[in-house]
Order: C-alpha cells, then structure tokens, then sequence
C-alpha cells in the first residue's frame, strides 16, 4: 500500500473516507410508542395550557378574543398531524404531513389575525383598552410559512428521488 499523494503545500492529502450510505430506520411499534409519548406535552402545550388560561380569564368577566372550541379543534388537528408525521417520517407522507401541519398553523394564526385588535373593556366600569397584535402575528406566521415551504420541498425531494433523506434521518 502506498503513502498519500502529498498535497500542494507538501504535507500529505488526507486518505478518502467511504461515505455511508446504510440506514436503520426504527419499527413501526417503536415509532408508535414515541409518538404517543410526544403526544403528553404537545396536548398541554397547545390545548390545555391555552384553554385553562382562556376559561380562568372569561371566569373572571373578561371577554377573551378566541373561543376555546377553536383552540381545541386547532390544538386536536395539529397533534393529530405531528402525531402522525412522526409515524410516516420514513415514507413519502413526511413532507406532505408538514406541509399540512405549518398550513393549519397559518390558517390558526390568520384567524387570529382577524380578531385584532382586541379591545378590553374592565368589567364594572367604564374604562376600554385596545391592544393591537396584528404585527406580532405577522412576524410569527414566518415560522409555519418557512415550514410549509420546507414540507413542499420534502414532498418534492422525496418524489424525485425515495429514501434519498433516510441516511440523513435514521444514520446506521
């Protein structure tokens, strides 16, 4: 075997390593497991959490912006989504699943957008504020924007060329 080639500063080249190319993609029943372990947080974090602190503020005679049925339904879609999208990671439905669940976060946040701007009236007297938040919105509907771009450009990717990704998800 022969020494590497020595390179233009004089220094050897570095050996070629071989490139990876295997996955190990884990079992449905593990997949399944996982998701559903996902499942605790992301329900406290988009419905319970949202829908205590909307009924503990319109407890108190405070007219709140959103109802809560629509928090629910937002919150039941979105997991159902995630929840799904983490089963399907290793076939063509990821991208697809992504797409849908940063569009149902737009639809939600443009929904939201046409409640601004809120106007807070201070049970049992007569004073009112209005809270604008419709820049706000705007800046965080990027986020789901930017996600259903990146879903359409998996969904894409994954038409053009199958399991291409999977290397890079489940490494062997």
């Amino acid at each position: 075997m022969s020494a590497p080639a020595p390179s233009v500063t004089g220094a050897p080249a570095a050996p070629a390593t071989a490139e990876v190319v295997g996955y190990n993609v884990p079992s449905l029943g593990y997949r399944i497991v996982v998701a559903a372990l996902r499942l605790i947080p992301l329900f406290f974090v988009l419905i319970a959490l949202p829908v205590g602190v909307l009924t503990f503020v319109g407890s108190h005679g405070i007219a709140v912006p959103i109802s809560t049925a629509a928090v629910e339904f937002y919150g039941l879609v979105v997991i159902a989504i995630l929840t799904a999208r983490y089963v399907l990671k290793p076939t063509a439905a990821y991208g697809p699943l992504s797409a849908a669940a940063s569009l149902v976060s737009l639809l939600f946040l443009y929904y939201a957008l046409s409640l601004s701007p809120y106007h807070l009236t201070v049970p049992g007297g007569s004073a009112s504020i209005s809270v604008g938040y419709v820049l706000f919105l705007e800046i965080l509907m990027i986020i789901p924007a930017f996600g259903l771009v990146a879903g359409i450009l998996t969904t894409i990717e994954d038409v053009r060329s199958p399991k291409e990704r999977l290397p890079f998800d489940y490494p062997a």
